[in-house]
């Protein structure tokens, strides 16, 4: 799917996966600054219309927020506010599988960013890259197990990871944690897959 398709479809459904972040993301990121990760410069990859991103500015993070959507962007820009926050958000229309930051950071979310596995683990080597030493980098998606086990997502077997794919995209990175996790879904269950991990430092 191109950019073209994404801006018909968030035209046609703002808010198509509402306003609150991800409680995975919320939990994985909160328990990092817990463990001792400061609280400083962020990329949210595959931004959609922002809703990670709003969250870590309100949390304090200064985030650049990243989505090959033009109409995404703009979405998100509108929704943006600086009221109550610690934090800010740089919107930026880049794509995933070529836009880089100009300097390390210290977090980045990438959340249900579906693409063929050989891109996907492109994407998540690269951002592994833009880490400072003990960054994290956190990754939640539809599973390959949702098609059988689960439900809602999408329903192309060949942009749904597992955990080896996921496994190939961290091997350069210190894995706190990669596995799936069941996120209840109306009455029914969806099957997600995470990797948390983090940039290697001296010890």
């Amino acid at each position: 799917m191109d950019a073209a398709e994404w801006n018909a479809r968030y035209l046609a459904q703002p808010d198509a996966w509402g306003t609150t972040p991800a409680a995975r993301i919320v939990a994985e990121v909160t328990a990092a600054e817990d463990a001792g990760l400061t609280v400083g410069t962020a990329i949210d990859l595959a931004c959609g219309d922002g809703r990670h991103a709003r969250w870590l500015a309100a949390h304090g993070w200064r985030v650049e927020a990243v989505d090959f959507s033009e109409v995404a962007i703009e979405q998100a820009r509108g929704k943006d506010s600086d009221e109550g926050r610690s934090g800010s958000v740089d919107w930026v229309v880049g794509d995933a599988t070529a836009w880089e930051p100009t300097e390390k950071v210290d977090l980045v979310v990438i959340g249900f960013l579906h693409l063929g596995m050989d891109d996907l683990v492109g994407v998540l080597r690269a951002a592994g890259g833009w880490l400072r030493p003990g960054g994290h980098l956190v990754y939640l998606g539809h599973a390959a197990e949702n098609l059988r086990r689960g439900v809602g997502g999408p329903q192309d077997p060949t942009v749904l990871p597992g955990i080896t794919e996921l496994a190939r995209g961290a091997e350069a990175l210190e894995v706190v944690s990669l596995r799936h996790d069941l996120r209840p879904a109306g009455k029914a269950t969806a099957v997600d897959v995470l990797l948390h991990a983090r940039s290697w430092v001296e010890r």
